[in-house]
């Protein structure tokens, strides 16, 4: 009998003792459960924070970018970050890369951080005309700021005239009324057709090109020239976030003009572009420099550059050979080239430019992709 008694106490020991190795065991995986579920639920707070603090800082300042890796702590952990400008789904952008670390965990966000409204659309084309737009000259080219979706569109809405030859048009040619197309060699091969629509189009919607009446942003100018002016050497303005308005009460004439920082140049009257109009550390995806007038372009001499979005009132005439354009040209009524051998780069132009006219109502940024 107190054997038997021996052996029931001794296996309701044994019976204790693994029940509770197992009891332990199960709390101990649970608790590591716990922990690394928490680990890994704070480390993706990490890193959401983490974007939301760099959209502040881009917010605030326009111009804020980190280029090399950085490192800062956030919610008692660590994150390595960069902010870098680039081009996705066919527009400017900027890059966040981030990697967030607590405990063991890790997690890394690529998100995209759209700076600029949508373009409108009378600055979303590399050629933007309300009557003719006329190309007589040959050996042009129309193209993109290595950009490789970005298209460097021509639109007229009234009709558009390709009279030479050995064109190339990296964007499509469209026309609200007909595209006279007398030339030879004519290449419009748009960087992005995903639809596979035909790249020259007759008869498509006109686009709205606002009046440009200069004298309605002399309240609002940083600097005034009281007559006629001419721009050369280094022309100061302002910065993304606070661009500056320079206005001429005449004429407008630019003689190697190099250009730093943001903003426009408005003239009352016609601009005549007689040397070139360069930046000083031009941004990649953006125009940041625009001249509008109330008068005509004219660009005068052979072999020029410039860098700008241009809007006039009346035409713009392209005449001599070898000229350079970075940026855009928009007419509210027609525009032509002449010459031999000129080219053009779309830029589309900064918010900085355009939230300065035609209440064009600049937005904060806004996260536009996100990847986990």
């Amino acid at each position: 009998m107190g054997k038997t008694i021996l052996i029931v106490l001794l296996g309701a020991i044994v019976i204790y003792g693994v029940t509770n190795l197992v009891i332990n065991q199960n709390l101990y995986e649970m608790s590591e459960g716990s922990i690394e579920s928490y680990a890994q639920t704070k480390v993706r707070n990490i890193g959401n924070t983490t974007v939301e603090i760099l959209k502040a800082r881009v917010s605030a300042d326009l111009d804020y970018r980190v280029t090399s890796p950085a490192t800062m702590s956030v919610e008692d952990g660590t994150v390595k970050y960069r902010a870098v400008d680039t081009t996705y789904a066919g527009e400017p952008m900027v890059k966040f890369d981030i990697r967030s670390d607590y405990l063991d965990e890790s997690k890394t966000i690529i998100a995209f951080l759209r700076i600029r409204n949508s373009v409108p659309a009378y600055f979303n084309r590399s050629v933007l005309g309300e009557n003719e737009v006329t190309f007589n000259g040959n050996q042009l080219s129309v193209k993109d700021t290595n950009q490789p979706k970005l298209n460097a569109d021509i639109h007229s809405n009234t009709l558009v005239k390709l009279n030479g030859s050995n064109y190339l048009f990296e964007g499509f040619v469209t026309s609200s009324g007909a595209v006279v197309n007398a030339g030879t060699n004519i290449n419009v091969i748009p960087n992005y057709n995903p639809l596979g629509s035909p790249v020259i189009q007759q008869f498509v919607a006109p686009v709205l090109i606002p009046n440009f009446v200069a004298t309605t942003f002399l309240p609002k100018a940083d600097v005034v020239y009281n007559s006629d002016h001419t721009f050369s050497g280094l022309t100061t303005l302002g910065t993304m976030g606070d661009p500056k308005i320079i206005y001429v009460k005449g004429k407008a004439t630019f003689s190697a003009t190099n250009i730093t920082g943001y903003g426009v140049i408005v003239s009352e009257q016609e601009v005549n572009i007689n040397g070139n109009v360069t930046i000083n550390s031009p941004h990649p995806l953006h125009s940041q420099f625009g001249i509008f007038t109330s008068g005509k372009f004219n660009l005068n001499n052979t072999g020029l550059t410039v860098e700008a979005t241009m809007y006039c009132q009346d035409e713009s005439v392209v005449n001599t050979a070898n000229v350079k354009v970075i940026g855009s040209i928009t007419s509210k009524s027609k525009i032509t080239f002449n010459g031999l051998n000129e080219k053009l780069y779309y830029k589309p132009p900064s918010d900085a430019i355009t939230s300065l006219f035609f209440n064009f109502t600049y937005l904060r940024p806004v996260i536009a992709y996100w990847y986990e």
